[in-house]
């Protein structure tokens, strides 16, 4: 679905100085192409120039021109509460899309009486089974064998914020959840779509324990086990047959590599490298850690 930047000169204060079309609304870091961002910060203007996926900005006019001229740019005084308020606009128009797809669920699923799935947007695939309890918002897809034990919550939205319409709100998330053969998700956890656009996505034969949190355009691997009460911040990256720890905390946009042990309740804030274990408050490098428990307890 294509916009124009002419399609919103309504907001409040918007004046469209070079019109053309995006696909989506995003940040700097969305790895989508056909992005709308806000900019209200000269000190990134070279940053948006130089990235291809970026075709439309709303800023400042001290900015403007400062913006390369293959970019649509539209001005205000408030870039950030601008851009959210097309956001929720670009939300709506996803949705009437999507409520045109009806939900599709194959005859070898078994779906409790007791779960609840949105009537459009979803896909659920063969052999799949569905506990009492569980609620699938539109947006998510089920490939074959997965099995969603009870209270789960797939496809909700991302705690992204924005002022719109002078209060502060959870802005409305576009992308989706996809589930890959052979998931299994343990009871009451909860699986956030994409903000933007994409997909939230867990690899063929990951499992994860009850009470897990997996935030917004998370990518996890396959075969990935993820224990009790890990949260799994926006953006995160976590390789192949990874494992996560109980109670372990992944920082935003990390990335944890193919085979690394994240130890229980240990906090990433850097990336962690393939077939690395982590342990700590903020975590190191395991051995890294035992030593300096060593040092403090003499």
């Amino acid at each position: 679905m294509n916009h124009r930047l002419s399609d919103f000169q309504a907001l409040g204060g918007l004046s469209v100085l070079r019109d053309g079309a995006f696909a989506i609304t995003g940040k700097l870091s969305t790895p989508l192409n056909g992005l709308c961002v806000p900019l209200r910060s000269a000190k990134y203007a070279d940053e948006v120039n130089a990235n291809p996926r970026i075709v439309a900005v709303i800023t400042r006019p001290d900015i403007a021109e400062r913006l390369d001229s293959r970019l649509a740019v539209a001005v205000t005084e408030d870039p950030d509460g601008v851009h959210s308020e097309l956001h929720v606009l670009c939300a709506k128009a996803h949705e009437a899309a999507l409520a045109a797809s009806p939900t599709r669920i194959h005859p070898d699923a078994h779906i409790d009486p007791d779960a609840r799935v949105a009537p459009y947007g979803v896909d659920i695939g063969p052999g799949v089974h569905v506990a009492a309890k569980v609620v699938i918002a539109a947006g998510v897809t089920i490939e074959d064998d997965c099995i969603i034990h009870p209270g789960v919550a797939l496809g909700v939205s991302a705690f992204n914020t924005g002022i719109v319409q002078g209060r502060r709100r959870i802005i409305p998330s576009i992308g989706g959840v996809r589930l890959r053969r052979g998931v299994e998700i343990l009871a009451n956890s909860c699986i956030a779509k994409a903000i933007f656009g994409g997909e939230t996505t867990i690899g063929e034969e990951t499992v994860t324990d009850n009470l897990v949190y997996i935030a917004h355009d998370c990518q996890i691997g396959r075969r990935v086990q993820i224990c009790a009460l890990v949260n799994v911040l926006g953006r995160v990256v976590v390789g192949d047959e990874a494992y996560l720890g109980p109670s372990a905390v992944i920082v935003n946009g990390v990335s944890v590599g193919a085979r690394a042990k994240v130890s229980i309740g240990a906090v990433v804030t850097q990336n962690v490298p393939d077939d690395q274990q982590v342990s700590g408050n903020f975590a190191i490098d395991h051995q890294n850690f035992l030593a300096h428990m060593r040092q403090i307890r003499g």
